[in-house]
């Protein structure tokens, strides 16, 4: 799909239809609109006395949880990323001053032998 386009799509949710504008492609908002009415149908399901409404809210709960803790495992893992980049920075300068270390004592060993 071209930058920027913006494709109409028509979308099904709990039996109720939905004409959204999006630069996303239509099977991917497919998809979604599929999976949100799938969570609904699952919540009416456990409590036939629910308002259409009330399931949407719930449903909405959910995702958004599921969403901000997403967002909190990312942030964590970046961090964490972030902390193995710095600690291998810091064990290869160790290493670049072991190594030269070694060539040093080398030399002076090698300058020993020759006595």
């Amino acid at each position: 799909m071209e930058m920027g386009a913006v494709n109409k799509v028509r979308l099904t949710i709990c039996a109720t239809e939905y004409v959204i504008n999006t630069s996303e492609e239509p099977d991917y908002v497919k998809g979604i609109a599929s999976e949100i009415s799938s969570s609904i149908e699952a919540i009416l399901g456990k409590d036939c006395s629910m308002s259409l409404n009330e399931a949407y809210v719930l449903s909405l709960l959910s995702y958004v949880d599921r969403y901000k803790k997403a967002e909190d495992n990312a942030d964590h893992m970046r961090s964490q990323l972030k902390d193995y980049m710095e600690e291998e920075a810091r064990a290869r300068v160790e290493l670049d001053e072991a190594k030269r270390e070694i060539e040093s004592l080398r030399r002076e060993l090698n300058q020993l032998k020759g006595f």
